[in-house]
């Protein structure tokens, strides 16, 4: 059964969930960057039960916070930060220790909000989808809609579960299954700026 994380993984670059998988000897250090992350999901996570829905543009709803998910149709479980229910709506929030896709000055007093200068990045989107079909799996109801919560920025993005997204997530369960059963490893990601912070980029002698 294969991990939320194992595809946004996946869709950053693949060698990452083939050295988790056919590699299970190799060991990461956690790194300081994975601790203040953790830490930082926490600290939203005891605002949060104080703060109202308007980052979400909700008026009310209930939050449930660790939500732990898990289909054996899907082949998929994994852990969501947090999960809004809204009149008839079911909404999954991931948390992001990022202020990446704001302006510069997020998170600081200033006059006006930060607002957001890119688009969301994809295997967020789709991490965040993926735990949509979870989350229509466990619960039997459809989800059409999430957010992305930015820690720094203090902000959140709206994420529509698109089919062509719903379509990637599934293609994308369908080629890591592939590529453990065959033990092929793949090609590394061909944005190498993405190698220089990788944990894993000393196994890797071609990047």
């Amino acid at each position: 059964m294969f991990t939320v994380t194992d595809l946004k993984q996946m869709s950053y670059c693949p060698r990452i969930v083939y050295y988790g998988y056919c590699l299970p000897g190799l060991r990461v250090a956690r790194t300081h960057k994975m601790a203040l992350g953790a830490q930082a999901d926490e600290a939203v996570e005891a605002l949060e039960h104080r703060r109202s829905l308007r980052a979400y543009g909700l008026r009310d709803g209930t939050r449930q916070f660790d939500v732990w998910l898990e289909s054996d149709a899907l082949g998929l479980r994994g852990r969501l930060d947090m999960l809004v229910e809204s009149g008839d709506e079911l909404i999954p929030v991931d948390y992001k220790d990022s202020a990446s896709g704001f302006e510069e000055n997020a998170g600081q007093p200033v006059s006006k909000p930060p607002r957001p200068t890119k688009e969301i990045q994809h295997n967020w989107a789709l991490q965040l989808t993926t735990y949509a079909l979870l989350v229509e799996a466990v619960f039997g109801r459809s989800v059409r809609r999430g957010f992305i919560y930015y820690i720094p920025a203090r902000r959140a993005r709206e994420v529509r579960f698109t089919q062509p997204l719903r379509d990637e997530v599934m293609n994308l369960l369908g080629q890591m299954q592939q590529m453990i059963e065959m033990e092929r490893q793949p090609g590394p990601t061909p944005h190498r700026a993405r190698c220089d912070a990788c944990e894993f980029r000393r196994f890797c002698n071609d990047v």
